[in-house]
């Protein structure tokens, strides 16, 4: 089966926080063979600087991965990084950057660039070290929406691309109040048990319990019992139950996780920029 993304692209800005990016992308571009880009996005006077920037970030893995490097200016970040990507493009990048580049990443800047692309991102958190390997089962993250379930396909579709174990994990709040359900809800373990059947290919599933989700999916990463390679989220999942919304379950995840999440838009992409980004600078392939 061919991989669900056809390169890999990582916007960078200069800081050691934004290149803890590289490490999965380019244990990824090994794995599947796929190109790897890195982007920056620098003032007109900063231009041939980043230029020189990307070069070094080129050249240092050149052994690993065949990098382009571009540089874009006059451009929003947001903007410059789906300017920069193309359809079936996995935009990989660092949960923390500097200046706006952390905003990008989680909060509005990131949901607008998530609806701009309507394919999922990869954010890599900030306890996510460079020894964590692609290696475990992959989890498909669900809260009993429709919404939610979005991560199923492209979890299913990573975890053929890269031959790891795919799970389906929900986590339930004790007690919920029966005034949060709604016509067709279940959260009971049957409910994920028919996710799974339904999706085919998938090795177990789970029902965490826990008022807080986010620190459910996090200590089960650092579980022992079954290693985790990477999280699949929603970016918005149960209205008004602030289940696996951007900016609240789904981003308070990324920061605790010792893994990368891979970040679908729950709502497809209303329309995606055309051509390339104005002020583009790409250097030779190496």
């Amino acid at each position: 089966m061919g991989t669900p993304f056809t390169d890999i692209l990582v916007p960078l800005d200069g800081s050691p926080a934004a290149e803890r990016a590289l490490i999965p992308a380019l244990r990824l571009a090994r794995r599947t063979g796929v190109p790897l880009r890195v982007l920056s996005r620098a003032l007109p006077d900063e231009l041939d600087r980043f230029t020189d920037y990307l070069a070094g970030v080129a050249t240092l893995h050149a052994t690993e991965a065949d990098i382009e490097t571009l540089v874009v200016d006059r451009e929003s970040i947001p903007d410059a990084i789906a300017k920069g990507a193309e359809p079936g493009t996995l935009v990989c990048l660092s949960s923390h950057g500097r200046g706006g580049l952390a905003r990008a990443v989680m909060g509005s800047v990131a949901e607008a660039l998530l609806r701009t692309l309507g394919q999922p991102a990869l954010v890599v958190g900030p306890y996510v070290t460079d020894d964590a390997a692609l290696a475990g089962r992959i989890v498909a993250c669900v809260d009993g929406s429709a919404e939610s379930e979005r991560t199923l396909q492209p979890a299913k579709e990573w975890s053929a691309a890269l031959g790891l174990p795919l799970w389906v994990v929900e986590v339930v709040e004790p007690g919920a109040p029966a005034e949060w359900a709604r016509p067709g809800d279940s959260f009971d373990s049957g409910h994920v048990a028919a996710l799974a059947r339904g999706l085919g290919g998938v090795e177990g599933w789970d029902v965490l319990h826990d008022r807080h989700p986010a620190d459910a999916l996090v200590d089960m990463v650092a579980s022992a019992a079954e290693r985790t390679a990477l999280l699949v989220m929603a970016t918005h999942g149960r209205t008004g139950r602030d289940r696996l919304r951007l900016g609240s379950v789904t981003t308070a995840t990324v920061h605790g996780s010792a893994v990368p999440v891979l970040v679908v838009p729950a709502v497809p992409g209303r329309g995606r920029h055309d051509g390339r980004a104005r002020g583009l600078r790409r250097a030779v392939m190496v």
